[in-house]
């Protein structure tokens, strides 16, 4: 499971630094400035990317390293605050999938609706987002809280699992600034990454610690680091380049995961 999940979680490390001239028009002359990631290659997996001339990621592409063979195309069509995504999963499909995203003011997504549901997303004032909720078909409606500090992700839970994120450990003194702008939630995340970057403000610093945890009867929220044993912490080791963009950066989980990124 953990590996169809980080199909997920590749994309959703990596799409989040397409949009800051969207999120935040008083930020251009930072924009203008901004790298933009292009590829990501890991252990299975390569990712390409591609941006109009306002900045906004337009395609998506994924290919099995091995067969050199298209994994994903992800074509998204900008009309005012609704976005449309045409998915295909196979090289030769013809009829794509179609997801809705609608976003709200600020640029940061409110909906996105598909056919087996519609998930909506709510924000403090800060623009973190603090709870997803999901609209089943079935009237049910599954909600995913998140905590901050400090500009930092801590705390993700649900009625199943609790994730807790740190960004100083053993490895690094202090915290590494997040100029690439991505949210990464997680490894783990079967969140559709594309999206990620629409989510609000991201953490200010780099994930350097990770841990998760199963948990009973809805109690995510009153489960705290402390709880949990320390020796099953995931930790992720990065190689910055001159500018601070993350460039590498591994991880285990079973087995030791790598991923490239490329900035232009």
């Amino acid at each position: 499971m953990k590996k169809l999940l980080n199909f997920f979680g590749v994309i959703a490390l990596v799409a989040g630094f397409a949009t800051s001239c969207k999120e935040e028009e008083n930020k251009d002359d930072e924009n203008d400035h901004q790298k933009k990631l292009v590829k990501v290659v890991d252990n299975i997996f390569t990712y390409e990317f591609n941006y109009d001339n306002d900045g906004r990621c337009v395609s998506l592409y994924s290919y099995i390293n091995e067969k050199e063979e298209l994994y994903y195309k992800g074509i998204h069509k900008y009309d005012g605050n609704t976005i449309r995504i045409e998915s295909y999963y196979t090289k030769n499909a013809k009829d794509p999938n179609i997801t809705t995203v609608t976003l709200n003011s600020k640029g940061y997504l409110e909906s996105r609706e598909f056919l087996s549901g519609k998930f909506k997303y709510e924000y403090d004032d800060q623009g973190h987002l603090i709870a997803e909720y999901h609209h089943n078909t079935d009237g049910s409606v599954d909600t995913i809280k998140y905590e901050w500090e400090n500009g930092n992700l801590v705390k993700k839970y649900d009625d199943m699992y609790v994730f807790f994120y740190k960004y100083t450990n053993s490895n690094y003194s202090s915290p590494i600034e997040n100029k690439s702008r991505f949210h990464f939630f997680d490894p783990y995340s079967s969140f559709d990454g594309f999206y990620d970057f629409l989510l609000g403000e991201p953490s200010k610093n780099i994930l350097v610690s990770l841990y998760e945890t199963v948990v009973s009867n809805g109690s995510g929220g009153s489960v705290e680091w402390d709880d949990l044993d320390a020796e099953e912490e995931l930790s992720y080791q990065w190689v910055l380049d001159k500018d601070g963009y993350p460039v590498k950066m591994q991880y285990e989980d079973g087995s030791v995961q790598r991923r490239e990124l490329y900035w232009e």
